[in-house]
């Protein structure tokens, strides 16, 4: 038999980046738009950063743009401010004493919010991100006293591009915010490499074998995400055959994924 690994981090390019952007958020109370292709380690990134400001004292809110936070603001809201039988208007209000920080001040917390999986946003969820971020605009100014919060929006490379006209005209005013828009790059072929490693770190005689066949893939589908998934179905398969993992699990992996061929 053999033991199903967890997937590894490694850092990339795209987690550098993705740190620095988001540290000068929090720092400025800005407005960030990071876009790049799926399976890239976008939300792996996220959880290693948000694990990082949390330790240094700032206060991270984070949500995944899944189910009802779609496109129901009430629900949007009460997942900001966590409380029940709150009218939207009470919400907006709530929401923003619940988040804000104090990004000029000595003391107290920088605040920022993240939100992933933006590409699932409808823009009228996207306009009360906005609306909520502008209040703290007279901190933006310069007044310590004054409260605000840095905002992130991580979605794939739709992410605002697409939608009707008339979705497109509506969210041009956050386009006038916008203080880091950034396209993230797909993994490079070391980064590739050093991640078909940490997939594959065993001694035994398919290793090079395997982190080559893993490498390749996951060159093929730009995509990092991928390359685990055929990892981890290949350790499934092995497991369930009672085997040693084996460049031949590995292979069928890949196949029943729709690569090799």
């Amino acid at each position: 038999m053999t033991e199903i690994q967890d997937i590894p981090i490694i850092e990339t390019a795209v987690f550098a980046i993705m740190r620095d952007v988001i540290e000068d958020v929090l720092d400025g109370a800005g407005l960030a738009v990071m876009r790049g292709p799926v399976g890239i380690g976008k939300s792996y990134a996220l959880r290693q950063i948000i694990a990082e400001l949390e330790a240094r004292g700032a206060r991270v809110t984070y949500l995944a743009a899944v189910g009802a936070l779609q496109g129901k603001i009430a629900e949007f809201l009460r997942a900001l401010h966590g409380r029940d039988g709150v009218s939207s208007a009470e919400g907006l209000e709530l929401a923003f004493q619940v988040i804000a920080g104090y990004p000029l001040r000595s003391y107290g917390p920088k605040s920022v919010v993240i939100v992933d999986e933006a590409q699932d946003l409808a823009a009228p969820i996207i306009a009360q991100l906005r609306g909520l971020w502008d209040r703290g605009e007279l901190a933006r100014l310069g007044d310590q006293w004054c409260p605000a919060f840095g905002l992130v929006m991580v979605g794939n490379d739709q992410f605002l591009g697409n939608g009707t006209r008339k979705e497109r005209v509506d969210l041009l005013p956050l386009w006038d915010r916008v203080t880091h828009n950034i396209r993230l790059p797909r993994p490079s072929k070391d980064e590739h490499a050093a991640f078909a490693r940490a997939l594959f770190p065993g001694e035994g005689p398919d290793a090079a074998k395997l982190c080559a066949m893993v490498q390749a893939f996951g060159e093929d589908q730009g995509s990092l995400r991928a390359a685990a998934k055929a990892a981890r179905q290949a350790h499934i398969r092995a497991a369930q055959k009672k085997q040693l993992l084996a460049a031949e699990h590995l292979s069928f992996a890949i196949r029943m994924m729709g690569g090799g061929r």
